[in-house]
């Protein structure tokens, strides 16, 4: 199945380049991002005592002590304005702090303005997640299989997995009961490709067809990016099967990061099939 995404993403906050917009709305929150202050937050690390503190804004390995890494903090930053825990020569703080000041994406430091802070500044919009949904796209999932079907190894689970990958414009698939109730998007022939899995699976099914990109076009566009993920300052990546879109998180969303990450992916993908999420996000006015 199409993975939903590459890493998973520590920020507190992000601010977003809505892809149904196109160039107008990219300029506008790149604008937004260039902003003389901006907030970010994480977790703070600092590696052993001689390094300097780094503000975790991406993915967060859970070991013991965690490891992460992020621009330098630099500025109103203390050791005594927060809450810390240390293991070996390893530092880093309980929980995730929000930080105002200055990004100079060159040195990849933060200078802070004020001392970090547990709570966000007054105005700025928090994100909501929204709900995982994970429809089934069928009324009659055992079309052409069996009610009674059982896979106790998994032995068929695994053939139907590799017979996905040959499906003409295959998209992406998932499981709607917890299971086994696979659905699949293609932007081929559903049928031929219904035929094709009742082959090596007969149990619960559902194929749709759809327009947008396929799992290989958003794969080819991934890999060009983390090619140049440090680069760009790209924390995450990865494709959305339920949009048709891949989701790219980077630190900064500023006009030359948005205009690179569309140059990357032009081969595979239009702008409106990717998503560009900027972590620092303009202080409010």
């Amino acid at each position: 199945m199409l993975a939903l995404g590459a890493l998973v993403l520590s920020a507190c906050g992000s601010a977003t380049v809505d892809p149904d917009a196109g160039s107008p709305g990219e300029e506008a929150a790149a604008g937004a991002a260039g902003r003389s202050q901006v907030v970010g937050a994480g977790m703070v690390m600092q590696s052993t005592p001689g390094a300097a503190p780094e503000l975790c804004m991406g993915p967060v390995l859970t070991s013991y002590p965690p490891q992460c890494g992020g621009p330098t903090l630099a500025g109103a930053f203390s050791w005594d304005d927060v809450e810390a825990e240390t293991q070996g020569e390893v530092r880093w703080t309980n929980g995730y702090y929000y930080g105002v000041g200055h990004y100079d994406k060159a040195s990849d430091t933060f200078t802070l303005t004020r001392p970090l802070s547990v709570t966000p500044p007054e105005g700025l919009e928090q994100p909501t997640d929204e709900p995982l949904d994970f429809p089934q796209l069928c009324d009659d999932p055992f079309r052409g299989g069996d009610p009674g079907f059982s896979d106790p190894d998994l032995a068929k689970q695994e053939m139907f997995q590799q017979r996905l990958q040959s499906l003409e414009g295959y998209i992406g698939s998932w499981v709607s009961d917890g299971r086994s109730l696979f659905n699949v998007v293609v932007t081929g022939d559903p049928e031929a490709a219904h035929a094709s899995l009742r082959e090596v699976w007969a149990g619960a099914l559902c194929v749709e067809q759809r327009e947008g990109p396929t799992e290989a076009d958003l794969l080819a566009a991934q890999g060009a990016l983390n090619d140049v993920y440090q680069d760009l300052g790209i924390l995450s990546s990865g494709p959305d099967v339920m949009s048709g879109r891949l989701d790219v998180q980077v630190v900064l969303a500023d006009e030359a990061t948005l205009e690179r990450v569309h140059e990357l992916v032009a081969p595979w993908l239009t702008p409106e099939q990717v998503r560009v999420t900027g972590t620092f996000q303009p202080l409010p006015e």
